[in-house]
């Protein structure tokens, strides 16, 4: 009989990694572009306020 291939003994890893490296991927790019349009409004409010 042959041994089973890594993917097969292996999917549930392979399926939660991805989960985890997906959600974590749009977490730090929700992140960054919330500190890039707080950054913006600051930028925006000092010129308004000059």
């Amino acid at each position: 009989m042959k041994n089973p291939s890594w993917l097969r003994r292996n999917w549930l890893w392979v399926a939660g990694g991805s989960f985890f490296g997906i959600h974590l991927a749009t977490w730090l790019l929700q992140r960054a572009m919330k500190s890039s349009v707080k950054n913006e409004m600051q930028l925006k409010q000092r010129s308004a306020e000059e």
